[in-house]
């Protein structure tokens, strides 16, 4: 039951990381349907790596454009990399602030409930309502900062650092892929961030528990089922609208609601 622990982590948080369906969301109600202890903070840095190692994989040949570019040190041909920088100040702004206070009081099912119904709803509006279709390599710096407005709302246990990324993305017309690929990218410092400040935290910290196996297998677990529901995803909005995480969202949202509140 023990590396089983591990295994249902790795899954939850690979398949929920980069999909509109918010991974914290998903990870409080593991949690509160489990009698597990916590696996401890050496255990979220491991499948964070496990999840930023599938984007880096999945996203090698964008990675790869962009650091290319920083070499020319010309604006012209940086300004997608810049456009990441301005979309993601305003999260590491904000969360310096508010991140300890929203996970003391608002990391609460009920929340999740009510915010995945809630930011359904704005994704499926600005999915479905929006007519001007544009690429994120032809983003604005304004462009760019106004989804980082909208990346500050993932702090919000079940909002979705993905979905609302999209969501923003989508109202400024930007095409599905699109949207999905640079809310990919926004991940990538984000989750730098967050391992940088956790691995802090375990060096200061002497009696971390570092459970060692378990964390590498959780992380491998993690990056395997993260390459695989990015492929997923991809496949199919190329083909279709956001619908299906919608309804699966609104579905999630009122069974909490039923069971819990």
């Amino acid at each position: 039951m023990f590396e089983l622990q591990y295994f249902i982590l790795g899954i939850v948080q690979g398949f929920t990381e980069f999909l509109p369906i918010s991974s914290s969301g998903h990870l409080v109600l593991v949690s509160e349907l489990t009698d597990w202890q916590d696996q401890g903070l050496f255990t979220d840095v491991a499948v964070h790596v496990g999840t930023l190692l599938a984007v880096i994989i999945y996203l090698r040949n964008h990675i790869f454009s962009l650091f290319r570019n920083i070499l020319t040190f010309k604006i012209s041909n940086n300004e997608n990399f810049i456009n990441i920088i301005i979309a993601t100040l305003p999260a590491v702004i904000v969360g310096y602030f508010i991140f300890d206070f929203v996970q003391n009081y608002f990391r609460d099912l009920k929340v999740v409930a009510i915010t995945s119904i809630i930011f359904a709803a704005l994704l499926f509006f600005a999915d479905h309502f929006k007519i001007k279709i544009s690429k994120w390599e032809n983003m604005t710096y304004i462009q760019a900062f106004i989804i980082g407005l909208f990346q500050i709302l993932a702090f919000i246990p079940g909002a979705s650092r993905a979905g609302v990324t999209i969501t923003g993305a989508r109202f400024l017309g930007f095409d599905r892929s699109s949207a999905a690929i640079f809310s990919m990218l926004l991940s990538i410092p984000i989750i730098l961030a967050s391992l940088i400040l956790t691995s802090i935290d375990i060096v200061s910290n002497s009696e971390a528990n570092i459970n060692l196996y378990q964390s590498i297998f959780a992380a491998f677990i993690a990056c395997v089922t993260a390459l695989l529901s990015i492929n997923l995803m991809m496949h199919f909005i190329q083909r279709s609208t956001f619908n299906i995480f919608i309804i699966y969202r609104v579905m999630l949202g009122f069974i909490l609601l039923y069971f819990y509140a």
